[in-house]
């Protein structure tokens, strides 16, 4: 074998050695993907009904009040924060202006009404003596009445404007916000103060359409106020609303009234608040983180880490396995068949690149 031969034998098996290795590389398939894992261990399912949204506390009386005729605050004794009692001053209207013409109006009907009167007995008594025909006495009759009528409702006018220049609190409260001051000019419909009664609260939460039928009246929940956190408070569902609400892009849900089960003066109106209703208690169950559950080809589907000895930094397969679910609350799922206690399931199902069959490599296992 001549020497030149000898070296493109050799240059040809070095360039097959490193077609394999890259060959291998192709084939042994990209950089695992890392991935959390749960191991499944049976024990018990509390099943909950949440809120779909962050809840508010609300009074079961709150009033707005609002200007009824235009005109300038002149007095206004209340801040935001004081209580009043039912009957009490929150502002005054000045009527000095609108009294003025009340007055003329008031008088110039006072004086057609009490002239109408006059001619009425004065008709009356020369039709009796037949000095005048029935129908001049139908004429000054009718005059009559239609001054009284005007009359009436001019006084009416002067004390309905009286009456809405003083604004009093409707019921026992706290003002829970002012919405003007003092020289300030109202139109009809201009908000003066907003009033609670602190002392009927209740938290207004919305509940999906799937989970409504689960509940009931009296059911008990309990209630986390954002305000107080760690602390729990008591509750009972007073009421259920009989409509379901949301377009058709939007989640359905019906409002619940949660009545609190004592009274605590820290709780006010316009708190924000979570709630937790209590449906049942299963024991002796796999649970499943819910986020470990996917949807593919319709059916509710878990990525399974193969093998034994499953600790952080292994490198494993994973497999798509479908399995049937039951109870469920925000954070588990119950797993009914598909698993087994022992075997690890990914929490983390939106990495990117995990599909049924890839490489993983564990990076934190609880």
């Amino acid at each position: 074998m001549t020497l030149a031969l000898f070296r493109n034998k050799k240059l040809l098996i070095a360039l097959a050695a490193a077609a394999a290795v890259v060959l291998i590389v192709l084939v042994s398939g990209k950089k695992p993907v890392p991935v959390r894992v749960l191991e499944l261990k049976p024990g018990e399912l509390r099943v909950i009904v949440n809120a779909t949204t962050t809840s508010t506390i609300k009074s079961e009386y709150e009033v707005t009040l609002s200007a009824q005729r235009t005109g300038r605050v002149v007095k206004l004794p209340v801040r935001e924060g004081d209580r009043v009692r039912k009957g009490d001053l929150i502002a005054r209207l000045d009527l000095s202006e609108e009294s003025v013409q009340s007055e003329n109006m008031l008088a110039q009907s006072r004086a057609t009404y009490d002239e109408a009167e006059k001619n009425l007995k004065r008709s009356e008594d020369l039709f009796n003596k037949g000095m005048i025909s029935q129908q001049d006495y139908e004429g000054t009759r009718r005059a009559y009445e239609v001054a009284k009528s005007q009359f009436e409702a001019s006084r009416e006018d002067a004390r309905v404007k009286k009456d809405y220049s003083v604004i009093t609190s409707p019921f026992n409260g706290v003002i829970s916000r002012k919405y003007t001051e003092v020289g300030e000019l109202l139109l009809p419909g201009k908000q003066i103060v907003t009033i609670v009664d602190p002392d009927r609260i209740y938290v207004l939460a919305t509940i999906d359409e799937v989970d409504v039928g689960r509940l009931r009246l009296d059911q008990p929940v309990n209630i986390t106020v954002d305000a107080f956190p760690g602390e729990r408070f008591s509750g009972e569902i007073r009421r259920i609303s009989p409509i379901v609400s949301g377009g058709k892009l939007e989640t359905r849900t019906a409002d619940v009234w949660i009545y609190f089960s004592s009274r605590d003066a820290r709780i006010k109106p316009g708190m924000s608040a979570d709630i937790e209703v209590l449906i049942a208690t299963v024991k002796d169950v796999l649970a499943s983180p819910s986020q470990a559950i996917v949807e593919r080809d319709g059916k509710k589907q878990i990525f399974v880490a193969e093998g034994k000895g499953i600790r952080p930094g292994v490198k494993t397969r994973v497999r798509l396995r479908p399995v049937e679910i039951g109870e469920s609350n925000w954070i588990s799922t119950e797993i009914r068949k598909g698993l087994a206690p022992g075997e690890f399931v990914v929490t983390t199902p939106e990495s990117e690149g995990l599909k049924d069959g890839v490489t993983i490599r564990i990076e934190e296992t609880k």
